[in-house]
């Protein structure tokens, strides 16, 4: 066996050939301590996994295996604090884009929350493809003004690669003193890395907004499902009810942040009563979310315009009226990012598990998938760069549909 020499002070050829024996005899000591303890407990579970019919053990044991056979064989000493870090990185990356490990820092970071007085840039992240992703930017924030959309990926926060990053510390990252500046790194499909300098602000939640807009069409525009947001639709629509609109459009475009409980309460105004949403779960199974027939308010003709940042509480919206047959849903695929996520605490940092998904009455999966508009329309690029021009082919689309169904009311 060929050995690399070691250079340094005091040390000898001799010398670092035996403290690298010492070293391997002690790892692989240790090694078989503890992989004895693992492989009775992974022997004894495969026995009783055999007996009724499960594979975990079966896994456990090749996984084991795989740890041993890295450990001996490998061409260079492994550090096995990071083999295991990437190990619980590649274990919650395979579940879904929200589920990951975190580390003590991370974990300390999570409990430490907003500081007040913090700002940020106004962006959603998930996870895909191994990378931090926006799922939407909000309207007027720095990162909306920037040109960030919904599927871009972060490479970098500020230097830090986001690879290894749970969704909350990349969140957090972004976060810091108002005037303060986040350098980003941006990953967009056709075209090169782009570096970005965002200035952090405080942002307010933007509350529902209504319009009156052609033809008797009354315009409800919901960016954040932020609590009461529900009782704010409510608002709107009593107002344009009085103004005498005669037909609705709810526009759910770029809507990615709240509680998807709120979600429902806005489905509510909507759809009268019935299940306006499933939540599954591996312990509660099947909860059917049913909604309170007096609450409804708006059973006239409706539009939902979505986008590809639409996402949590606006998809459950968007479901509940697409499975009701309530209205259509004019605009692009919505992200898939409709779930409920569990921290689960660790000896050393802790488990943010997704423990619950949510699908549309019907059981249409949303979280992962998104969901398909039944009037499709795409934007072109230049459209997408010059969102704040008088050009929205979605919206004329939905106003299109809505005149259209009022004439052949009229006509029958």
């Amino acid at each position: 066996m060929l050995s690399r020499p070691v250079q340094g002070k005091g040390w000898s050829a001799g010398s670092a050939s035996r403290y690298s024996w010492d070293m391997r005899h002690r790892t692989r000591l240790l090694i078989a301590l503890t992989s004895t303890l693992v492989i009775g407990y992974v022997f004894a579970g495969s026995l009783l996994g055999r007996v009724l019919g499960d594979t975990s053990y079966g896994q456990l044991s090749i996984f084991n295996e795989v740890v041993r056979m890295v450990l001996e064989s490998y061409v260079e000493p492994v550090n096995l604090d990071r083999a295991m870090a990437g190990a619980r990185l590649g274990l919650t990356e395979a579940l879904d884009g929200d589920s990951a490990y975190l580390d003590a820092d991370e974990y300390r970071l999570l409990q430490q929350g907003s500081k007040e007085g913090d700002a940020e840039v106004g962006l959603a992240l998930t996870r895909r493809f191994g990378y931090l992703m926006v799922v939407a930017a909000r309207p007027g924030s720095p990162a909306e003004k920037a040109g960030l959309r919904p599927g871009d990926v972060l490479r970098s926060i500020d230097g830090r690669h986001s690879r290894p990053l749970a969704v909350p510390t990349g969140e957090r990252l972004l976060r810091g003193a108002p005037g303060s500046t986040v350098k980003l790194v941006l990953l967009r499909a056709g075209s090169e890395p782009l570096e970005l300098s965002l200035t952090r602000e405080r942002i307010a939640v933007a509350p529902p907004k209504g319009r009156l807009l052609e033809d008797g069409a009354g315009y409800v525009k919901v960016t954040d499902f932020a609590p009461r947001a529900a009782e704010e639709v409510r608002g709107e629509l009593e107002a344009l009810k009085r103004s005498g609109a005669r037909r609705i459009v709810l526009d759910l475009r770029g809507a990615a942040f709240g509680a998807p409980a709120e979600g429902v309460k806005v489905a509510e105004l909507f759809v009268r009563g019935g299940v306006l949403a499933k939540l599954s779960s591996a312990r509660a199974g099947e909860q059917l979310l049913q909604g309170d027939p007096s609450r409804v308010l708006w059973e006239g003709p409706l539009a939902v315009l979505v986008d590809n940042g639409t996402a949590g509480a606006a998809e459950i919206v968007a479901g509940a009226v697409l499975d009701a047959a309530r209205g259509e849903i004019v605009g692009e695929p919505t992200f898939g990012r409709a779930a409920v996520q569990k921290t689960v605490p660790l000896p050393e940092g802790a488990l943010l598990l997704t423990t619950g998904k949510y699908t549309t009455p019907k059981g249409t999966a949303i979280h992962g998938r998104g969901l398909s508009p039944s009037i499709a329309v795409a934007r072109s690029r230049d459209e997408e760069e010059a969102a704040a021009g008088p050009k929205d082919p979605i919206l004329d689309k939905a106003l299109e549909l809505l005149r259209d169904e009022a004439a052949a009311k009229k006509a029958a």
